[in-house]
């Protein structure tokens, strides 16, 4: 057994973790991606399982023997719910359609399930038994699926998942045509991506299989390969901000752009209501937020502006309502959007993400989540709309 397996299997496992806690940090407020994190789990399941079972501390672990089989046959169907929850935002998931993607994988765990409720002694006897001879746990029945059977017809039917989604993910593309590949070009290589490094992933495992099977030890290239696509694709995501701006579905098409209208920079400047333009108080705070620019101040919130303004935060959040018509959240996030948009024009002198930052976000997951719900479309498409606009205005010139 080469004696490094245990190490880049813990090592893979260890990388999927602390993805999955980036994941769930950054994007937890984005339900399409909890089906990528799902994928995440499973892949950091089945490495951890390979990882005691190559190191032997499955001993003191008997809750993991023979798990990876049903971690194995969920990951293609995770895979396709993400994919396709990305490629189409705005369609429904039919109940049916759940029922027949899930039907397979929840029929491989019920029928492999009599193997984790063997009494410890069986399952140390089992242990022994595949220390002896690597095969063995490819000779023995899984539950009540005859020998021999389950990890090809699991790693089938991921290859076949794989290749599909990749094929789903081409046709969208091509569907949509040369400008939506253009506009979405980072999001469709993450999707590809992941959905290569998925089905990399099972053929690593028939690898895997076969060694056991013919030379009865684990490849250990495989497991080399495996854990530097998990780097891979982990850090293609997290070094990629139009990727993450992107996470809730597709940036609207060309065409989306050209005949909706979307609110002005001045428009998402949070305007005095008239009424109110004399009143002290309305004053101070115009001065506070619009001359200084409190909001700039990341630290700035509705307890610490009401501190400055001398007033309680209820007191504070019920005066922006009444003299601007909006709420306290909404007023300050618009002002940082609306400083943010100030700039836009300085974007070849910094980076975007250092705009973001500058406009008083504390996170990208704030400013995105923001910018989506009071302009309605993601920065980077309303950017390029704008742009385009300043284009044909100056063109009618």
């Amino acid at each position: 057994m080469f004696v490094y397996v245990p190490y880049l299997s813990f090592l893979t496992s260890g990388i999927g973790l602390l993805f999955i806690f980036f994941l769930f940090q950054r994007f937890r407020n984005i339900t399409k991606v909890y089906w990528l994190i799902a994928v995440v789990f499973c892949i950091v399941w089945m490495e951890f399982y390979m990882y005691a079972l190559t190191s032997k501390h499955i001993y003191q672990l008997l809750f993991l023997s023979r798990t990876a089989n049903p971690f194995r046959a969920f990951i293609p169907v995770f895979l396709y719910f993400y994919v396709s929850s990305m490629l189409k935002p705005n369609e429904k998931i039919k109940p049916i359609k759940y029922l027949y993607h899930f039907l397979f994988p929840i029929a491989i765990t019920a029928a492999v399930c009599p193997d984790f409720f063997l009494p410890n002694a069986q399952k140390i006897a089992l242990l022994d038994a595949y220390y002896s001879k690597n095969n063995i746990l490819l000779l023995r029945p899984a539950g009540w699926i005859p020998a021999g059977i389950v990890q090809p017809l699991l790693i089938g039917f991921g290859l076949v998942y794989c290749t599909y989604i990749i094929f789903l993910i081409r046709q969208n593309s091509l569907k949509m045509g040369i400008k939506f590949r253009s506009l979405n070009q980072q999001i469709i290589v993450w999707l590809y991506l992941l959905s290569i490094t998925i089905g990399l992933f099972f053929v690593f495992q028939l690898v895997q299989y076969f060694s056991l099977s013919f030379n009865h030890i684990y490849n250990p290239l495989s497991q080399i390969f495996k854990c530097l696509m998990v780097l891979i694709f982990c850090t293609y995501l997290i070094i990629t901000p139009n990727v993450h701006e992107n996470m809730d579905g597709y940036i609207v098409d060309e065409n989306l752009l050209s005949i909706q209208s979307f609110p002005t920079k001045e428009e998402l400047n949070p305007q005095l209501i008239l009424a109110h333009e004399a009143n002290p108080l309305a004053v101070k705070i115009e001065h506070l937020f619009k001359t200084e620019r409190y909001y700039l101040d990341k630290s700035s919130d509705l307890s610490t502006a009401a501190k400055k303004l001398e007033l309680s935060p209820t007191k504070l959040s019920a005066t922006i309502k009444l003299f601007y018509g909006i709420t306290f959240v909404e007023f300050i996030n618009r002002l940082r959007i609306y400083h943010f948009l100030s700039a836009y024009k300085h974007y070849d002198t910094f980076t975007f993400e250092t705009y973001i930052y500058e406009s008083g976000f504390n996170n990208r997951s704030t400013f995105y989540a923001s910018f989506k719900k009071y302009v309605g479309i993601n920065p980077s498409a309303y950017l390029k709309s704008e742009n385009k606009s300043q284009i044909n205005v100056i063109g009618a010139k």
